[in-house]
């Protein structure tokens, strides 16, 4: 079953408060910027996972969402930018911070790299109940 793909409208219906878009590069986010993270969606995204074409939507303009983010970030940073990792703990004074990772997502380095955002974090929430299956055993023999 092939579902299609949302377009720039779908987006901006999705997200109305979170992005400001315009034509302003310096200020706004572009249908140009959308378009580019759906091309980054388009490479990592099964369709074959989700039961049905609103549930596909959500998860694509989730996706799409994350990859916009981490984009802009790249981009506000140019050559001097990094990738950060998941943080472990920090701590300046008596305050202190860390975080909690299941260990099944810091065992893949792309599902900790989808953490790196709210919206990768959701898509990461969407995804995971679709890859966990039933499993059961069946008695029986091999021949010789």
């Amino acid at each position: 079953m092939g579902f299609n793909n949302p377009v720039v409208s779908d987006f901006k219906s999705q997200f109305v408060r979170d992005f400001p878009y315009g034509v302003d590069p310096n200020t706004s986010v572009l249908d140009s910027d959308i378009n580019y993270a759906f091309q980054m969606t388009n490479v990592n995204i099964n369709p074959g996972l989700f039961p049905d074409q609103g549930t596909y939507t959500l998860a694509y303009n989730l996706l799409s969402a994350h990859y916009l983010v981490m984009n802009l970030r790249s981009s506000s940073q140019g050559i001097n930018g990094q990738y950060n990792f998941l943080q472990a703990g920090k701590g300046a004074g008596s305050v202190n911070e860390s975080f909690s990772i299941p260990e099944r997502i810091l065992a893949n380095p792309y599902w900790s790299m989808l953490t790196k955002t709210n919206y990768g974090a959701l898509y990461l929430q969407l995804l995971l109940p679709q890859l966990a299956g039933q499993t059961f055993s069946v008695h029986g023999t091999t021949l010789p």
